[in-house]
């Protein structure tokens, strides 16, 4: 039951985000370049490919076959996501996390950013090792 409550929270919040930044690539790919990390053309790129990276994992985590997958991406992304949202904060960089869409600005709202970012990573590896101990007790049961 608690899984399934995880599943589906992880589901909506990268469903959500990664619909809001898909309708506004162009706003995405500013946010993106906020935080001086890529040249522009590479945010510009990053912000057509991530939303819908996003929407597909945010839907295979929902889906058996295919879970597992998907949540090794996004851990990979919260994890990537913690460490630039980290290098805005230290950096002192009054920017939005571009998460989700037109954010708060300020090093406070890069905080509950980075909080955030870190709870959904912490999410995704609880789950990741639920999803391990239900394939281990499947396959004790066949091999005996």
């Amino acid at each position: 039951m608690i899984t399934s409550a995880g599943r589906i929270v992880l589901a909506a919040v990268f469903l959500y985000a990664g619909g809001l930044k898909a309708l506004d690539p162009a706003g995405f790919a500013l946010s993106i370049d906020n935080y001086r990390l890529l040249p522009y053309p590479a945010a510009a790129a990053l912000a057509l490919y991530l939303p819908w990276l996003e929407l597909g994992c945010g839907l295979a985590v929902l889906w058996l076959r295919i879970r597992p997958g998907a949540l090794v991406v996004l851990l990979g992304l919260g994890l990537v996501f913690s460490g630039v949202i980290a290098s805005a904060w230290l950096r002192s960089l009054d920017i939005g996390c571009g998460c989700f869409g037109g954010d708060a600005h300020g090093r406070s709202a890069l905080a509950v950013s980075l909080v955030r970012s870190v709870f959904l990573v912490l999410l995704c590896g609880w789950l990741l090792g639920r999803e391990w101990e239900q394939h281990s007790a499947d396959g004790a049961g066949r091999s005996g």
